[in-house]
Formats: C-alpha cells, structure tokens, sequence
C-alpha cells in the first residue's frame, strides 16, 4: 500500500495499486506511478485507444497542462492591499469574498500543479517548489483575511458605539424632557413623606390619650359586664323565688279549696240534721194536738214487731 499512501499525499484521484511488500516511497515506485499517472493525465491506456476511439471515457476527466496555470503568490488578489481595508467595510467585506474564491481557486491550482510533477524526472523538488509557493499564496491570503476581519470587528465595533451614543443622546433628551415632571414627582414624594410624618407625630402625641382612652372603655366594659352578670343573677333569683311563690300559691289554693269542700260538706250534713230535726218535731207536735181518744199506736210496718 506504500504506492496508494504516495498517490494520496500526491492528491492524486486515480486507483491505488497494490504492492506486495510494505516498502517506502522508494524510486522505483516512483518512477511506476510516474507512468501510470502520465498515462492517465494523457487519457490513454495501453490496448483501449482502439476501444475509446481517441476520445477519453466518460470517467476520465483531462487535467490541463501545468505550464497554463501556476501558483503565484505576488501575482494573487493584486488590486487588494491589506494596509487599506482597515478604514473600507465595504472593500474588507468583498475581499473576504475574493479570499474565499482565491483559496479554492488555490487548492485547485496546487493540485494540478501536484500532478504535473509526476511528469517531471525531479518529483521531490516539484513538490516541494509547488509547496512553497502554495504556503506563500496561503500566507497573502491569510494577511488579507486577518486585515479583512480586522476591519470589519473595528466597523462593528464602531457601529456598536454609535448606536450606544444614539442611544445614550435619546436617554440624556429624554431625561431633559422629563426633568419636570421627575422633580414635579418628587416635591409630591417630598410632600407626602412630610405628611405621614406628621401624622406618626400626631399618633405618637395621642397615643397617651388613646392609651388612657382605651383602658378607660376596658374598665367600663369590664363593669358592664360585672353589672350584667349581677343582673342576670338577681333576675335568676327572682325568678326562682317567683316560681316557689307560685309553688306556695297552688298549694294555699288547694288548701283553701279542700276547707271550702270540707265546708260545704259540713253545712249539708247540717241541714239536712236540721230538716230531719224539724220533721220529727213536727211529728211529735201532730200527734200532741190529736185527742187521746183517737190516738193511736201507730201500726207497725208488715212484717216488724211491734215495739212494747
């Protein structure tokens, strides 16, 4: 694979061909891919021209020849100075446009150029002459993008002072225009602070009195309470002795009404003696007026014996 590892580091894009020992960059295997590659870069392969008919195949591409196209470092972006793009947004952004395409436009250059030592006998001092002049290349192109970027951090940079001058101009006008009404808001904090300070010192002055006032209302509300307790005890008391008055009330009603039964029960019982007294001396005094002639036994009732 030592000729593949070459042709890679050649930047060639052909197919590696297969060593059969592991062996370095020697000169004869130099001098195998010098051939091949010839041979490609022509567009001929041994026993195909016949085939292809003198035209190349689709997959081949033809490379042009390296006398057409060279790595020149002096003569790369020369209409761009690196010393002028710090004071030029404008000119550092195309030329970071113009760095971009010249580095592509360099790596395909190198590339070429690469390919086309392997048709030279002196392959190392090719490469090496290509390489040289290729960091040189990538060296202005690297000055001119630092310049490029330098110059546009510096517009930026500018560009974010301005902005923050515009800004702090419409902060100062704006603090102008509302000076007024600021200092107006403040007399009218300044107003209020006096006003609540007074009225914490007319708090503390009363407070005293509102003490006083307040241990007053507690001690009467205290005594209202005791007389109203003594109220409700009293009126707990007479309802009681009320309830025992009614009590003895019933029971002397009931009593007087058992003497008037008692009574009135007496007062028949002696009447109706008294009627019976006065029918029997009735009685005797009809049989008193009768003559003794018809005076009569009275006859005894059927049935009762005669009284002797």
């Amino acid at each position: 694979m030592a000729e593949s590892r070459c042709i890679r580091r050649a930047g060639l894009p052909i197919r590696p061909i297969v060593a059969v020992r592991r062996r370095p960059c020697t000169t004869a295997v130099t001098g195998r891919l010098l051939v091949g590659m010839v041979l490609m870069a022509i567009g001929t392969m041994p026993g195909q021209a016949g085939e292809w008919g003198g035209d190349p195949p689709p997959a081949v591409v033809r490379i042009a020849p390296a006398e057409s196209v060279r790595v020149d470092p002096a003569g790369l972006l020369p209409g761009i100075d690196p010393t002028l793009l710090a004071t030029d947004a404008e000119a550092a952004r195309a030329a970071q446009d113009a760095v971009g395409a010249a580095r592509l436009d360099l790596r395909d250059t190198a590339t070429r150029e690469r390919i086309a030592c392997f048709r030279r006998f002196f392959l190392n001092a090719c490469l090496a002459d290509i390489d040289r002049r290729a960091r040189a290349a990538a060296a202005r192109l690297d000055e001119i993008e630092v310049a490029a970027n330098q110059s546009l951090r510096e517009a930026a940079a500018l560009e974010l002072n301005r902005q923050s001058a515009a800004r702090n101009a419409e902060r100062e006008t704006s603090a102008a225009i509302d000076a007024p009404r600021r200092e107006e808001n403040r007399l009218a904090a300044q107003v209020r602070e006096a006003t609540a300070a007074e009225s914490r010192a007319a708090r503390e002055r009363e407070a005293p009195e509102l003490t006083r006032r307040a241990e007053a209302n507690r001690a009467e509300r205290a005594r209202r309470e005791a007389d109203n307790a003594a109220r409700q005890a009293a009126a707990a008391r007479q309802a009681a002795a009320e309830r025992a008055n009614v009590a003895a009330r019933e029971r002397a009603i009931e009593a007087n009404r058992r003497r008037e039964e008692a009574r009135q029960v007496k007062a028949l019982e002696r009447v109706e003696q008294g009627r019976k007294e006065s029918a029997r001396r009735l009685e005797e005094e009809r049989r008193l007026a009768e003559p003794s002639s018809t005076r009569r036994r009275p006859a005894s009732p059927a049935g009762e014996p005669s009284a002797r």
